[in-house]
């Protein structure tokens, strides 16, 4: 299966490095420079995988990472030359999946954009099997890895419907975030416990009723998390 990468980078240098790069790795990959070519793109190329670059010049890499996140099931990779806690939660607020501090080496952009292909690549292989009701509006097909709400299909980011996946796994198991963390992410993850909150609530704010009803992850205070 043959992989699309858009590479978002204003930075010359660093763009044809990351497109050569990731060609040699047997990616089809495009590089733009500016938002606006960015989102023309998104249309036609259909990428699997975005890395974007936070400081563009004719619009914020945080709000272009809010719109692609907000039309697109696209995993996003964030590139920042700052290495502040305030941009990385901004950036896993706005939907992103992972960050990574320049200066980077290359093999660490490889690495990572190839656990992420991984998790795209479980997401597209979808088959008709039996699903898990986890309450009476929500339902779940982990052999297809759908996620239904009120019999409408819920579009979840990879890593949100691994993170899913794994509680439902584990019902009643209650989870410390470090656990969650490295279960999920994986322990050569070098990411925050504010983004385990952040996919938690993304989750809710997808499959939770707006009623008030017992949310489908509870929050265990001064531990972590469950699902009953």
């Amino acid at each position: 299966m043959e992989f699309k990468v858009l590479v978002v980078e204003d930075e010359v240098s660093i763009n044809d490095i990351l497109v050569s790069a990731l060609r040699a790795d047997g990616y089809i990959v495009k590089g733009v420079y500016l938002s606006k070519d960015a989102k023309d793109t998104l249309s036609f190329f259909k990428p699997d995988l975005v890395l974007l670059d936070i400081n563009l010049p004719d619009e914020s890499g945080f709000e272009l990472c809010r719109q692609i996140n907000s039309k697109y099931s696209i995993p996003i990779i964030m590139l920042t030359a700052r290495n502040d806690i305030v941009d990385r939660v901004l950036g896993l607020e706005l939907g992103a999946d992972d960050y990574i501090t320049k200066p980077f080496h290359i093999k660490e952009v490889l690495t990572r954009v190839k656990v992420a292909m991984r998790r795209v690549s479980k997401y597209k292989e979808k088959t008709a099997e039996t699903y898990i009701e986890l309450n009476k509006n929500v339902k779940v097909n982990l052999e297809g890895r759908i996620v239904y709400k009120n019999n409408e299909e819920v579009k979840l980011k990879p890593k949100e419907y691994e993170l899913l996946e794994f509680f439902i796994k584990n019902r009643k198991k209650v989870f410390s975030r470090e656990d969650i963390l490295d279960k999920v992410w994986g322990f050569d993850y070098d990411g925050e416990l504010r983004t385990v909150d952040v996919h938690v609530r993304r989750l809710r704010s997808k499959l939770d009723n707006e009623n008030g009803a017992t949310s489908i992850i509870d929050t265990v205070f001064g531990v972590g998390y469950v699902m009953r």
